[in-house]
């Protein structure tokens, strides 16, 4: 497979997630695909780690449920062979108040005959969860790990 190949592939991947796609990024995804999308999943339980396709469509359905647009930026794209890492920056519409969350997210892809095979992507959760809620929440959790820390 080439750079170029690589490159299509992903995005072809990226561009089904973010327009909500699901048979087209199944469609993209190697039979053992694995995700890893790395975020506290006591509050964003459809992500973390996820095997198989079978994930996909749910994880795109409850996007949709809580998010009226999904749109992305591609900052940059690095293919190396059978590996790819990409910068995007994300828009996201919340459904219920219209509010726009804007985040930066790094995905990491291993791909194996053509199709994704391994997915990693990293974001500032801290500061998605303050954007959700509408409030700075710095200090509070600043106070709470000074007290952790300090053992008060």
């Amino acid at each position: 497979m080439t750079d170029q190949q690589s490159k299509q592939c992903i995005l072809d991947f990226l561009d089904a997630f973010y327009k909500g796609d699901a048979p087209r990024l199944e469609a993209c995804c190697h039979d053992g695909f694995t995700s890893i999308i790395h975020a506290p999943v006591d509050v964003f339980p459809h992500l973390g780690l996820k095997e198989g396709k079978s994930w996909i469509a749910q994880a795109i359905r409850i996007q949709q449920e809580r998010y009226s647009s999904r749109r992305y930026t591609l900052q940059s794209i690095i293919v190396d062979d059978d590996r790819a890492a990409a910068l995007l920056q994300v828009n996201l519409t919340k459904r219920n108040d219209q509010r726009i969350l804007q985040f930066a997210v790094a995905d990491f892809f291993t791909l194996r005959d053509g199709l994704v095979l391994g997915h990693q992507s990293l974001f500032d959760s801290f500061d998605f969860l303050q954007q959700v809620l509408g409030r700075d929440l710095t200090s509070d959790f600043a106070r709470s790990v000074k007290t952790a820390i300090e053992g008060k």
